[in-house]
């Protein structure tokens, strides 16, 4: 699913704060004491991206897609 736009989460902070979207159900991560919405399972983001297979080559695919950036970027200064 992709990230939703500002326009979308706005759209649904004002619903939720006239009450016509039920409040946003938050547990107790599996690995620390952190509150999420289980996004990702049991796991907290954090604790997702440093514990599982999945959310490590997540944030190494983020990393080398940025620094891929800033390395196009110096090469065009």
């Amino acid at each position: 699913m992709p990230d939703p736009t500002a326009a979308d989460r706005s759209r649904r902070y004002r619903e939720r704060q006239v009450e016509r979207l039920p409040p946003v159900v938050r547990v107790p991560c599996q690995a620390c004491p952190t509150l999420h919405t289980g996004v990702h399972g049991d796991l907290c983001q954090r604790c997702w991206l440093r514990l599982t297979p999945e959310g490590r080559a997540d944030l190494a695919e983020r990393v080398r897609r940025s620094r891929a950036r800033r390395r196009l970027a110096d090469d065009n200064l």
